[in-house]
């Protein structure tokens, strides 16, 4: 909730309070850090937006593991491998397993597209074994698939478009219940205000992976924003937050010196409404 006041020269002031309140227990303002604070401006002078991280209420936290990085070959840090090409459609339309006895319900979380406008969605769905279940709603991306019921998953998980390509995958097969895949989006009414990034080197095999944070905005080419190296493991709390505006995808791509290395990464932040 905000209040309006006036100053000693009758000038409208504004203050986010959490809660409205009581003589007992009154309001608390909220007042954001300076690079917070400083973003918002950023967003209001760059893009004229009014944005508010408080109404949105949401922390986005976007992590990802790829098994198998290759030198010098650019890889998203997903369980699928390689890169996700993306859609232009709302053409990812089925979900199936690769265990004919997985029957559990499944929350997938992604975005439908209509024009250059991402639009958030969350769906359940039930598999029905190794037979496709069709999406209630497809989608143009696929960010988070997990587990929603009481038993794990036997096989391999997977969300695609009419059959043909990969775009989210659940590694049930090796006990995970949910999507490993260090890529997202913003819908058209949401900024991404990363605060931190990291990546790091998993397994056995002694390597250096040079890390990636990447950008595409709407209609236009994956840019690098932030990169690092790490041979064991790294992570980057960020001077100065990188903002991402709305109808743009993020991802973390690692390219190896080594073959076969296994490579982890995250990026975390605020997402703010447009209000």
């Amino acid at each position: 909730m905000s209040i309006k006041v006036k100053d000693a020269d009758s000038n409208d002031k504004y203050y986010e309070t959490v809660g409205d309140g009581s003589s007992s227990n009154p309001f608390q303002s909220v007042v954001p850090d300076f690079k917070l604070a400083h973003a918002i401006k950023s967003i209001s002078d760059t893009y004229s937006d009014t944005v508010d991280i408080w109404e949105k209420g949401k922390v986005l936290n976007k992590f990802g593991y790829n098994p198998d990085l290759d030198t010098g070959v650019a890889e998203t840090i997903w369980n699928q491998g390689g890169n996700e090409t993306l859609k232009t459609a709302n053409d990812i339309d089925i979900i199936v397993s690769t265990n004919a006895g997985d029957t559990q319900d499944v929350v997938i979380e992604g975005h439908t597209i209509s024009g250059s406008d991402l639009t958030f969605v969350t769906q359940t769905a039930t598999l029905n074994g190794t037979t496709n279940v069709s999406l209630t709603t497809p989608l143009a991306r696929v960010t988070r698939v997990y587990n929603d019921s009481s038993t794990d998953f036997a096989g391999d998980i997977t969300v695609e478009d009419n059959g043909t390509s990969v775009h989210a995958k659940v590694s049930g097969s090796t006990g995970q219940n949910q999507t490993k895949k260090c890529q997202t989006a913003t819908s058209s009414v949401d900024y991404w205000i990363i605060t931190s990034i990291s990546g790091g080197v998993v397994g056995s095999v002694s390597a250096t992976v040079q890390f990636e944070l990447q950008v595409k905005l709407s209609g236009k080419v994956w840019r690098a924003l932030y990169d690092f190296n790490s041979s064991d493991y790294t992570q980057v709390d960020l001077s100065t937050y990188i903002i991402v505006p709305p109808n743009s995808d993020i991802r973390i791509i690692g390219t190896s010196g080594t073959n076969n290395t296994e490579a982890v990464a995250a990026i975390q932040g605020y997402l703010a409404i447009v209000t």
